[in-house]
């Protein structure tokens, strides 16, 4: 079960990439549409999300 949870490496990079993202564009909509903390927060939990998708294909294409 523990090693579900434990990321590698690239897979941290990539979580770490998709969080910056996601942040930087909620950011940039949120001064858009006025409201930047909701759009930081919401920019922040897609960039985990989509990472964490991104990694989960990368991963099954390599196998």
């Amino acid at each position: 079960m523990l090693e579900k949870l434990i990321l590698t490496d690239k897979e941290c990079e990539n979580l770490a990439n998709g969080i910056a993202i996601g942040v930087g564009i909620g950011i940039v909509v949120g001064a858009i549409f006025n409201n930047i903390v909701f759009y930081f927060a919401f920019g922040g939990v897609s960039g985990i999300i989509g990472s964490l998708i991104y990694s989960k294909i990368q991963e099954n294409k390599n196998n």
